[in-house]
């Protein structure tokens, strides 16, 4: 099939949903489709067989974007917009428009012009996101979102869901629409080598590590992420065991600033290292220093994608006891936490102080993740939708 592809993150970047779009784009080109992507000027060019990346133009201005909506991300997606339209109707015939998040909401309004069908990426609910992001409680800008999420879920011709939460919404909007449930990725970094030891230990050096346990928390700084919480608990948690370093991977722009910030003016200011932005080819020797995996999330109920990389690296997990977390994860694969400093501090200072425990989880943990992750599954549940939409035929579908 020859695939027309809209990706509305910073393509390619190693955050949440950009992983998610390189591996479902791995899998639809070893399938044996061609598929031209549309994506932001932001991010870092991938090669993929059949497969093409086509920017939007530069924004003076905007150099990155936060994670959530935002005023830079609208101007974007704006214009992303415009040449999905001249795309669809200008450069095709094409056999299926695949639309990530909110690029379901201008794709669906044309699927009754088009003869492409329709398959809408379903990362997590937009009208969700809003009170998740803090960016608006005002009833008509959330009735305007929820509007434009069920336009996208009744004109699709197929849905991929990433959590039990969001099948759902699915189910309750359009039950009869063909919908395939995706938990996780092909885990992030099985397909790199091994870090050599002198790489973990030029890393140690590096972050003032030597000689200290380490906490890590690796992906995105959005006020979701619970990074505040993380930071306030580690006071409480150098003060049991002070041999204990905490050290944050990721961030961009005012994410990154704040965090920064906001550990600056803490007690824990000396146990909390953060490194800012790191390719994905440098994950594999960040897991393999760390004692203790974090995902201190807060709000939200899509399962974080950091989570799979976290289980197959075969290392004990705190997460916080929250949906986002315990759709995926159980007391057997991590230790799970109310969403407090004290909680967090006291599941950190038990794995740490209980080596049997700990091999326990991460042993969980990775069974786990070799059981239910993997390139083959992915790409036979990426086959599954496609069948169950009918969209295997290379000829163009009838507009309806």
């Amino acid at each position: 099939m020859r695939i027309l592809e809209i990706v509305t993150v910073p393509f390619f970047t190693p955050r949440g949903t950009s992983f998610s779009s390189l591996e479902r784009t791995k899998a639809l080109s070893e399938l044996g489709h061609s598929i031209e992507i549309l994506t932001y000027s932001l991010g870092d060019d991938v090669h993929i067989d059949n497969v093409r990346i086509n920017r939007i133009p530069r924004v003076p201005g905007i150099q990155s974007i936060p994670m959530g909506p935002s005023f830079p991300k609208l101007i974007l997606d704006a214009l992303l917009a415009m040449k999905t339209i001249w795309w669809l109707f200008f450069r095709g015939p094409w056999q299926l428009v695949y639309a990530h998040e909110e690029a379901a909401f201008w794709t669906a309004p044309l699927r009754p012009l088009s003869s492409s069908l329709l398959l809408y990426d379903m990362h997590s609910s937009l009208v969700e996101q809003l009170g998740t992001f803090g960016y608006s409680d005002s009833g008509p800008v959330r009735r305007i979102f929820r509007f434009f999420e069920r336009l996208a879920l009744r004109k699709a011709d197929g849905v991929i869901v990433i959590c039990a939460e969001l099948e759902d919404i699915v189910r309750r909007v359009a039950p009869d629409l063909p919908r395939q449930l995706i938990e996780g990725l092909p885990v992030v970094g099985w397909e790199l080598p091994e870090p050599s030891a002198p790489e973990v230990i030029e890393l140690r050096s590096r972050f003032g590590l030597d000689g200290c346990r380490v906490v890590l928390y690796t992906g995105s700084f959005g006020r979701n992420q619970g990074l505040e919480l993380a930071v306030d608990a580690m006071q409480l948690v150098v003060a049991r065991l002070p041999d204990v370093r905490l050290l944050l991977i990721g961030g961009t722009g005012a994410d990154l600033a704040r965090v920064r910030a906001y550990a600056a003016g803490c007690d824990a200011g000396d146990a909390v290292s953060i490194a800012g932005m790191h390719p994905y080819s440098d994950m594999p020797a960040f897991m393999s220093l760390a004692d203790v995996l974090l995902s201190p999330r807060t709000q939200g109920t899509n399962t974080p994608l950091k989570i799979y990389s976290y289980l197959a690296a075969g290392k004990p997990m705190v997460a916080t006891d929250l949906l986002t977390h315990t759709q995926t994860l159980s007391p057997r694969t991590a230790e799970l936490v109310a969403p407090t400093p004290e909680a967090l501090a006291d599941g950190i200072v038990r794995v740490l102080s209980q080596p049997e425990h700990a091999r326990a989880i991460g042993r969980a943990a990775r069974r786990m993740a070799e059981d239910k992750y993997g390139a083959d599954r992915h790409r036979q549940q990426i086959a599954a939708i496609l069948e169950r939409m009918g969209a295997t035929d290379p000829t163009p579908r009838v507009p309806r």
